[in-house]
């Protein structure tokens, strides 16, 4: 159960990276080009 556990720690710490670099990009797109697209 733990190895378990640890397994799915690392899948949601690669999640929340991938989903805050996105967002990351995102904004600094959105700051570039002055709108959300």
């Amino acid at each position: 159960m733990s190895t378990k556990s640890s397994a799915w720690d690392k899948i949601l710490k690669v999640i929340i990276a991938v989903a805050s670099a996105l967002l990351g990009a995102f904004s600094a797109h959105a700051t570039n080009s002055g709108g959300p697209f």
